[in-house]
């Protein structure tokens, strides 16, 4: 059974990120249909009593998909002013929704339950050391496809998504994503563990290493170093595809992410020429590959930084400042999980003749849709679980598990800051790698519960 439920999700997770990274429905529904269907599977199966041990979070999960409910649940119009509705602007009638887009909603609702399922699945899956090995690495396979095909996007010209031929962003790597930035996103949460499981092979090569004569030859005759090399190496082609999709928050995300990781591992008994040492042979690695590629194009995208963030004009800035009144006017619930598109317009005053669909802010048009308390509800959730990652892997023994808890805060360090400046917690593909990585690291945090559990279901 575990063998079916890694299987499945492993599939949904390629199905997601290799059509458009999820964003055309159709396809993104034969992800929910897996993903969903493996959890109908679980539920009569008989095996949920075969885990009932495990530490499942359900409060937050619970209180997210209720709220989501109350949106969509018809409510007196005596309390539409409670929720900033004017009665004058609610259709006639004695009931009205909080959701000012009932069909988007329902929509999202269902990613949002697609999401914890797939979380609680990869909660079942952890237990079993040997299947959560065996995720992290189809993870890293498929982001180094990614980056693979991103680069010869790049790097040939062949501006193709298998047979579609892309319409935007032709001067830039985007893997299978219609978005660059969305590309970025996903390769930052991946490219943090090519970096730990080096750090780990690293460690492991120096262990037993000294400032005695013959060092050198002791080093490059451990069977580690071929491991540590092909790490290494992994995780420049990754950063590699990163910076030239020319993201610049995803650069700089991924940026943040790496430092995350050097400094909780600094706290560790991993010694400071072990992290000196890989970070100097990435940085060098990297740097070869842009000096050898071209950096031009890249330093041109954060030229007009200054200019495109600035305080006046048509930016995110203004989008914000935009959003904020939505916040103001619709605290409590906000306008409905789904449905910024459709309220956006009524305090829009930049790109008047454009759609402008997300709050390029994941914090912002979050707390515009669930309310203030969802919004903290759900990044308050994510907060959390990155604090038992970071206490979970200066407990964690086995060298392995602390590389992937440390791999999991670079991963959820990484989104943290690039959802202050774009929207990849809406794009499902990378919502869904994000819910599978979440799962990770709380697995990785209460051990005990996955332990005694790695052989209990077959």
């Amino acid at each position: 059974m575990v063998r079916l439920f890694e299987v499945g999700v492993l599939c949904g997770v390629c199905v997601a990120v290799l059509t458009f990274g999820g964003t055309a429905p159709w396809f993104f529904a034969v992800t929910q249909v897996i993903i969903l269907g493996l959890a109908a599977v679980f539920l009569f199966s008989g095996q949920f009593s075969h885990v009932t041990s495990i530490h499942f979070p359900v409060a937050s999960p619970l209180f997210l998909v209720a709220l989501v409910l109350v949106q969509i649940c018809p409510l007196p119009v005596s309390l539409a002013p409670l929720f900033g509705r004017a009665r004058d602007d609610l259709p006639s009638g004695t009931h009205f929704t909080v959701s000012m887009a009932h069909y988007q909603t329902v929509s999202h609702l269902l990613l949002l339950v697609t999401y914890l399922t797939a979380f609680f699945l990869t909660l079942v899956l952890c237990r079993n050391h040997n299947a959560k090995k065996r995720l992290v690495f189809a993870l890293v396979s498929l982001g180094v496809f990614e980056a693979l095909y991103g680069l010869i996007q790049y790097l040939t010209g062949w501006q193709q998504i298998f047979a579609y031929v892309k319409k935007y962003y032709l001067g830039e790597a985007t893997g299978t994503y219609i978005n660059r930035n969305h590309f970025a996103g996903f390769l930052e949460m991946i490219l943090p563990f090519a970096v730990v499981l080096a750090l780990r092979s690293a460690g492991l090569l120096l262990r037993n290493t000294s400032g005695e004569t013959g060092t050198l030859r002791k080093t490059v005759s451990r069977a580690e170093l071929p491991s540590l090399v092909f790490w290494l190496f992994l995780a420049i082609l990754l950063f590699a595809a990163l910076v030239f999709s020319r993201s610049r928050m995803g650069i700089i995300s991924a940026l943040a992410s790496l430092v995350a990781i050097l400094v909780v591992a600094g706290t560790s008994s991993l010694r400071a020429r072990t992290r000196a040492a890989v970070a100097v042979l990435f940085f060098l690695g990297i740097l070869g590959l842009i000096v050898w590629i071209g950096s031009d194009p890249v330093m041109s995208r954060f030229e007009t930084l200054g200019q495109e963030y600035n305080l006046g004009g048509q930016n995110r800035i203004s989008i914000w400042r935009d959003t904020l009144g939505l916040i103001r006017h619709h605290p409590l619930l906000g306008t409905g999980l789904g449905s910024f598109s459709v309220v956006y317009p009524s305090v829009q005053t930049v790109f008047l003749t454009l759609l402008v669909e997300h709050a390029h802010c994941d914090y912002l048009e979050v707390a515009t849709e669930l309310g203030l308390p969802g919004g903290i509800l759900l990044f308050g959730s994510i907060f959390w679980i990155l604090a038992r990652a970071v206490r979970g892997y200066r407990r964690a023994e086995e060298s392995f598990d602390k590389a992937v808890s440390l791999g999991c805060i670079g991963s959820i360090a990484a989104i943290l800051v690039h959802s202050m400046a774009d929207f990849n917690l809406y794009i499902p593909a990378n919502a869904l790698v994000f819910a599978i990585i979440l799962a990770v690291a709380w697995s990785n945090a209460h051990p005990t519960a996955g332990q005694h559990l790695a052989t209990g279901v077959s």
